[in-house]
């Protein structure tokens, strides 16, 4: 190997002499293999071509038993969708992809990474060959360990509206199932679905939270209500990068507040037949006894037409005016309580 006259001053300077050594760890292979960051090659197809040590060691898969791997099958079922969706159409039309957040499957868990890949083609705009970078990311570990912790249910949705992470709690709720189960709603009890999907598609569509009550049935097979909330996580050029929700039980306080409901629907149910009884009861009493003062009050009537024509003193002719006005007062007010307009005959 021919080092740089700069490169081999450095070395004399620093009493480096034995430059066999360090040509070792500068070999094109060498740094291929054993660089921090994880690298493959592969087909259009997805047949693994060559994959460096580093991205073995992580998969835990020799080198040889990865290469005879397709590249979408190391790859966990919502990034695999992702890949065929989003990724290989980018690499097809711009031959590059950057800092995109897959998770792969390897025997002993998953592996989050950010992928970077270049893909080339041949004379005639075909491509044939894809080289990418994958750099391991260790923040969803810490994420999901957080995630787990609380007492609630969580879990991340991509951009898409795939599912790709839930925690301990969904597990235990609904037991081992696949992600796309998530996806297409699966715990959503059958009376909710339908205006749940059309909700959250709507929310999905226009980026806007998702918030809603919710009954979900888990491996218990009894439907419970639950408080459901997805917000979407917006990168800094404002697009969306994903959605992260959770799930609260709320089923005895929703149970609670049926019960009231129904208890005060019955109770005001029961007011109004009450009233509406006691309103009849009155109408009835107040038709009874106006036909019961009508009588006497026409007799009363009748006298006072008579003494209009008599002679009274001054004094007495007051008195009458007023005892005439009192009796007209009452016989309006006993027309307006039996609602009828009895005229009294003399």
């Amino acid at each position: 190997m021919i080092y740089p006259k700069k490169f081999l001053t450095k070395i004399y300077a620093k009493g480096l002499m034995n430059t066999d050594t360090l040509s070792k760890y500068l070999k094109t292979d060498f740094l291929y293999d054993q660089l921090p960051g994880g690298f493959i090659s592969y087909l259009p197809d997805g047949s693994i071509l060559r994959v460096n040590e580093t991205f073995c060691k992580w998969m835990n898969i020799s080198n040889e038993d990865i290469c005879k791997l397709n590249f979408r099958s190391i790859l966990n079922q919502a990034s695999e969708r992702y890949y065929d969706r989003v990724i290989n159409p980018i690499l097809n039309i711009n031959c590059a992809a950057n800092e995109v957040s897959l998770t792969f499957d390897s025997p002993n868990g998953e592996v989050d990474a950010l992928f970077n890949a270049v893909s080339y083609k041949d004379e005639s705009g075909g491509l044939i060959l894809i080289n990418a970078s994958i750099t391991k990311i260790t923040y969803r570990e810490n994420h999901e360990l957080l995630s787990n912790r609380l007492p609630n249910q969580i879990w991340t949705i991509s951009a898409d509206g795939e599912c790709i992470f839930v925690n301990e709690k969904v597990k235990d709720y609904f037991g081992e199932q696949p992600m796309s189960f998530y996806t297409e709603f699966g715990g959503v009890a059958e009376a909710d679905r339908a205006k749940c999907h059309e909700a959250w598609k709507s929310s999905l569509e226009k980026g806007k939270i998702f918030e809603r009550e919710i009954r979900l049935k888990g491996i218990s097979e009894k439907e419970e209500w639950f408080f459901v909330s997805i917000i979407p996580y917006f990168n800094k050029e404002g697009k969306i990068e994903s959605w992260f929700g959770s799930c609260t039980n709320i089923h005895k306080q929703k149970m609670l507040q049926i019960a009231n409901y129904s208890s005060l629907s019955l109770s005001l149910t029961s007011a109004h037949k009450t009233l509406a009884e006691n309103r009849q009861l009155f109408t009835n009493l107040a038709y009874s006894h106006s036909h019961m003062i009508r009588k006497p009050l026409a007799n009363i009537i009748g006298l006072t037409q008579l003494l209009e024509y008599e002679e009274l003193t001054e004094e007495s002719r007051d008195l009458f005016k007023m005892l005439q006005t009192s009796v007209q007062e009452l016989d309006e007010m006993i027309k307006i309580a039996s609602n009828t307009m009895i005229t009294p005959t003399y």
